[in-house]
Formats: structure tokens, sequence, C-alpha cells
């Protein structure tokens, strides 16, 4: 049936897509009612010039080259241009037309079909932002994806599917599937693959090995795909060796933990806080005496057996917790005990899960069984306590020994390399004559002479004394009244509880008087020289014309032998003398001196005639050796001056020092007191200085002397006080 000229425009105007008819020039002859429909404008506002004025700036040209496309076309052909246009109100859409070079004889123009395309583009761009993302999702994918055929064939890799296998994916496509999964073969991959409909997802664990052998594990996910009638599948797969590794880490941690608590024999609970069920393992009850079916599980079962007095402390301890104002809830109670008795345990908890509005869900935490420690504990704490009365009551001895000991002794702190006087006692304040408390932080330099101030500071006495380095030095102390004491001085380093030399502690020794006893036994040796250069030259010419008169005369006069004896005793008593004075000097230099070959050389050098000496044990002591020898020389002497010719002389040690005794008549009672002093003998032809001189050797070396009674009744003098040498 032929179409009339109404139905023909009743058909454009009923048209979605809006029809054109333009001249060569750019005139509008015509244009359907979809065209103002699409674009707001009504015809009279519309030519081709304000067409191009509302094309998109970036697609203008674009339109006008398809337009100069229409005109200067001589072939018949179609033109088609997509462009962003703006509507009437103010919005961007996008038309498509399509002109026909071929002109339109009857209209008299070009046909321009005009379609609003809007939301197909908005389709296309939406589809062109998914295929993006899903291509740069595949390509960066932190997971291996391969796409392969129902057959196997490998189609498309991603980048991480190179690099696990270190191949470029020319080398990986088009191999199969099995090829590269070590564990599941060709039969069982196709018997999952055909399991399959079109969306269904498999995963699976399997193994991969590389180009080199390397084999790994790893978890896949399969999906089938809808596109090529469901012959695609899309593989990802994630290497899980990590994730194997710490699952045996785990697995392992476990085992120990659990053979740590079993060995360390930890009670463990876990208590549900909603409603109050508590599981307990096997140590928890049996470190109470149950077994663990004795126990509810229940909150009860430990409530019910902590001690009434510690349930305060315990349930305050946890209510701290359960608020958040603790880490941990962390007590020590006692618990009762299957056989009605008490034990200490320390009780460890934390809260590990809390609702939606921390309210507490779970609790775990363990048992400890501290009672062997908290018994050792208040043990300690007795002991403790007996040290410290122990400690106070040294610290009081300390201090009377301090304050009652015989030497003055000073205690120091260290400011700039000086000594500053921490504390001092009595006989050091007395000593100086200026109360203790006005000493006490002085500088111990000011109360020193010029002299000694040297040694102090400048010679580096005191760094030598906090060194350790200090031996026995004199120093002179000067007084309030501005007398000078003469002292010898011990300093040794005074270190804090950490260790740390943080002074001195110094002992003086007041030497004044000794000092002067020195002096005068100086004069004395200079008056004993004196006195025995002046009687031997009268000696020697006595003793030389009783030569002549020996010569010249009877030499058997016996006055002469009595002039003789006379000489003798003269010239012993001039030696006693000398010996006498120079033994009172204060012994200098000592050296460790082995007492038995001592006595052995003495022996030796002594009139004995048939005596016997004896040496009992080895003993080795510090003293002047030369000095020493005068000593054991004058007691031996004197043994067999008055033992007699067979005496017996025995040389021993004692705790101190040592003895020399005989088995002679001994020494009465009435003249033991009077021994030692000078001139005393009771021997006709003895000068009665030998024991003298014995004590004088003694003292000097500050050492004690005394006589006594040996075993066999002779004479004992025992020599203490001594330095025995170590080693």
């Amino acid at each position: 049936m032929e179409l009339t000229r109404d139905q023909y425009q009743e058909i454009v105007r009923t048209l979605a897509d809006g029809i054109l008819i333009v001249d060569e020039s750019g005139e509008i002859l015509y244009e359907s009612p979809a065209v103002q429909r699409l674009t707001g404008y009504a015809p009279d506002e519309r030519t081709v010039e304000h067409v191009f004025e509302h094309v998109h700036p970036e697609d203008e040209r674009a339109v006008r080259e398809a337009f100069a496309d229409v005109i200067e076309s001589e072939a018949e052909t179609v033109v088609t241009a997509e462009f962003r246009f703006r509507h009437r109100n103010g919005s961007w859409v996008w038309l498509e037309t399509r002109v026909s070079t071929q002109r339109a004889t009857t209209a008299g123009g070009y046909i321009v079909r005009v379609s609003d395309v809007t939301e197909a583009k908005a389709r296309e761009e939406y589809l062109e932002r998914t295929t993006a993302r899903l291509e740069a999702l595949f390509e960066n994918s932190p997971d291996m994806i391969d796409l392969h055929t129902s057959d196997g064939t490998i189609v498309d890799v991603n980048r991480q599917f190179c690099e696990a296998f270190d191949q470029p994916k020319s080398e990986l496509v088009g191999r199969k599937v099995w090829e590269i999964d070590r564990e599941i073969g060709p039969d069982g991959l196709r018997e999952i693959w055909d399991g399959m409909d079109v969306g269904d997802r498999t995963e699976v664990e399997t193994t991969f090995e590389t180009g080199d052998g390397t084999r790994f594990p790893v978890e896949v996910h399969l999906t089938r795909l809808p596109a090529n009638d469901g012959d695609r599948f899309v593989v990802i797969s994630r290497d899980i060796t990590e994730q194997k590794q710490r699952l045996q880490e785990i697995r392992s941690l476990k085992n120990r933990l659990e053979l740590a608590v079993e060995g360390a024999n930890l009670g463990v609970w876990d208590w549900n806080m909603r409603t109050d069920t508590v599981e307990f393992n096997d140590q928890w009850a049996e470190m109470l005496g149950y077994e663990l079916d004795d126990l509810e599980s229940h909150l009860d079962a430990w409530e019910t057996r902590v001690h009434p007095d510690d349930i305060a402390a315990v349930t305050d301890a946890l209510e701290a917790h359960r608020r958040g104002e603790t880490d941990y809830y962390d007590t020590t109670h006692r618990m009762r005990t299957a056989d009605g008795g008490w034990k200490w345990i320390r009780d460890l908890g934390r809260i590990v899960e809390r609702d939606a509005d921390g309210d507490p869900v779970r609790a775990v935490g363990i048992h400890l069984d501290i009672d062997d420690s908290k018994r050792y504990q208040r043990e300690l704490e007795r002991k403790t306590e007996e040290l410290e009365n122990l400690t106070t009551r040294l610290e009081d001895q300390y201090r009377t020994l301090f304050e009652e000991a015989p030497v003055m002794a000073v205690v120091t702190r260290t400011e700039n390399g000086r000594p500053v006087i921490e504390d001092c006692n009595n006989q050091f304040a007395d000593t100086l004559g200026i109360d203790p408390d006005a000493l006490v932080g002085t500088e111990l330099a000011d109360f020193y002479t010029a002299d000694s101030v040297t040694s102090l500071i400048e010679d580096g006495g005191y760094a030598d004394a906090l060194n350790g380095e200090f031996t026995t030095e004199p120093r002179e102390l000067v007084t309030a009244d501005g007398e000078v004491v003469e002292t010898r001085l011990r300093a040794v380093p005074r270190r804090n509880a950490a260790g740390e030399v943080v002074g001195t502690l110094a002992m003086y020794i007041d030497v004044t008087e000794r000092e002067t006893v020195k002096r005068a036994n100086e004069r004395l040796e200079e008056f004993a020289s004196i006195v025995s250069h002046d009687l031997r030259n009268p000696l020697n010419v006595a003793t030389g014309h009783l030569q002549l008169a020996r010569e010249t005369g009877d030499g058997a006069d016996p006055h002469l032998a009595a002039v003789e004896r006379a000489h003798g005793r003269m010239e012993a008593l001039i030696e006693d003398l000398l010996t006498l004075a120079r033994e009172g000097e204060a012994v200098a230099e000592t050296d460790a001196v082995d007492l038995a070959a001592l006595a052995g050389a003495c022996w030796q050098t002594v009139e004995t005639a048939d005596a016997t000496l004896v040496i009992e044990g080895d003993r080795t002591v510090v003293a002047d050796e030369g000095r020493l020898k005068q000593l054991f020389e004058n007691l031996m002497r004197n043994s067999v001056e008055h033992g007699g010719p067979e005496v017996t002389v025995t040389v021993g040690g004692l705790e101190d020092g040592f003895y020399v005794e005989d088995d002679g008549p001994g020494i009465p009672d009435a003249d033991r007191s009077a021994v030692f002093e000078a001139g005393f003998s009771t021997n006709v032809g003895g000068t009665g200085f030998g024991l003298s001189i014995v004590q004088r050797i003694a003292e000097a070396h500050g050492w004690n002397v005394r006589v006594t009674e040996s075993e066999a009744g002779g004479a004992r003098f025992e020599i203490t006080g001594v330095e025995l040498a170590s080693g």
C-alpha cells in the first residue's frame, strides 16, 4: 500500500529521532518536531551556525569537517558524527548525526538524522572505565591470574603470574595447565572443570612448579566464565608458602605452649563472663589437690575457695581490671586445698573480649603455685629483719669502736680533689682541741702544717690514698692552740654502696712522745759513742801496759790476771752500752725472715759448749733481720750462761709471734719484773744489758716481750704482736 503525504508527515512527526533538511548553503529547510525536543530550541531559533555555536568546543572542529565532507563528497555515502551539544537548559547532551551525501531531490537538500545517544555514551564510558579497571586489576593484582580453555590451554596470564614463574607471557601462553600444576593431573583437572557450571567457583590447594624445578604451594580460586559458551576459566592463584610456614609455626608454638603449661605446672582458666562458666585445665585442679572432674565448671569453683581474708582485695583488683583501669588482673591470695589446708596462689588474667558496648565477655588467665616462694619470702623477711637488727648493732659497735679507738680516726669525702672532713672521732677532736661538729665540713689540710699540706696535696699523698697505694707516712697536725702534734698516718680508700671511691678513712697515731724518745736515743747513741771513745782510749793504754808488765815481770802474778779480767769486763760494758743505745731506734725497714734458718745461724755464732738447739715448726716473720739476730743471740747466750753447758734451748712459734725457752733453773718470780732492767744480772760475770737489749729490739719493732716459765721449769721468753709474712 502506498503511503500518502500526510501519512509520511505523521511518521516523521512521531519519530524519536529528529529529521533535518539542510541545503548546501547551510540553511535549514525543514526540521521535525523531535529536533526541538532533543535540543530544547524552537525552529525559528536555529540555523546551522546556531548549531555550531552550541557544539562543545572540543567537538566543533570534527562536526564542521563532517559537514564539509558531505558538501564536498561526489560519491554517495553517509557521514556520521557524534558530538556534545549544549541543551537549552544548559546541560550537555550527546547527539549523533547521520547525513546522506545524496541530495533529497524532492526536498531540495541533504537529509540529516539526529539521535540522542547520551545514555549510550554513558554506557560506553562506563564499559570503558570498567574494562580499564578490570585490566588494571588483572595486571596489577598481587595474586597470579591466568585464563585457560576447557581443554587446559592457557590463553592469558597477568604480570604477577609471569614474575612467579620468571618467564615472559609469550612462553606461558599456550602451555597446558597440568604442565604448571604438578599435583593435580589432567584427569583430575578435567573432572573439576566438568563439574562446574557457568558462574560456579571452586577452591583447591595444589602445588605449582616453575621452570627451574622450584615448587611452591598455592591456593587456587577457579571460576567458569560465560564467555565463549563457557569455554573459559579464570584462575586466581595465591602463593601460600608463608601462610603454610606461619601455620606450621602456630602449630609448633601451640605444641610448645602446651608443653610449657604442662611442664611449668600452670593452672589455666577460661571464663565466660556472661554465663560465669569457667573452663579449668588439669593442672589448675591438681594444684589444689583435686581431679578436674571433682570441680564444677563455674566461677563458684574458684570464688568459694579463696581465703575469706583475701577475697575483698581480689575482688577489688578484678573490678579495677573490669573497668579498664589496669592492663592485667594480677593478685596473690590463698586458696583452700582438697585436704582443707591453704596454698598461696598468684592469679594473673586479662579480659580478651568485650562486646560493642564495652562490657566484658571473656577473660583468660593462669594460676601459679607460689606457696614455696611465699614461705621462702617470709623466711627471707625474717632473716632480713634479723640482718637489719644485726647491722644496727654492728653500726653501734662500729661507732663505739670508732669513738673509743686509741688512735685518731677521720672519714673524708673528696671535693675538687681535696679531702673534706665528713666525720671524726673524739680522739681526733680532743687532740686538736676543737669540737667535733665544728670539724665536719672543713678541709683536712686546715689542720696540717705547711710541710704536711705539701705532702698531702702537691706530693700526691691524698691521691695515693684514694688509689689504695698509701703506706704509712709522717704527718704533723696543728692544734687550736698552735701546738704541733707529730703523727704516723695510715689511709685507705672509702667506697660508697656502688663501689665508687668517694673519700678515705685516715688513722693517725700520736708519735710525739716516740719521736721525743727517738731523738733522745739519737742523743744517747751520740753520747755512748763519745763515752765509748773516751773509755776505749785509756783502756787500750792500760791493756798495753798490762802486756808489758806480763813480758817484763811475773806473768803469773794474780794481780795482773785480775786487771785483765777487769779490762775484759770494761770492754763488754762498752759494747753492750753501744748496742743498747742503737737498739732503741724504731725499725724503718723490714723483710720476711725465716725464724728456723735465722735461729740455726745464730746458734753457730754463740759460745754454746755442749748445749742443744731444738727448733719446732716453720715460721716466717716481718722484721729487721740484723736486730732479730741480735735478739736471738742474746737470748741463747742468756740460756747457756744461766742454764749450764748442757742446757737445751727450744725455738718455736706462737699464734702471733714466737718463743725461746730452755730447761735450765729458770728465773725466780721475784726477779722476772727486773730482768729487762739495764744492769740487772744474776751472773757475776755478766753486764746486765743482754735482756735489756732484747726488750729494746722488741719495742723497736712494736712487739711485746714477757718472761715466764717453760714446761721443763726453765726460762721462757715470749715475743708477741709480731707480723707474720703471708705465703
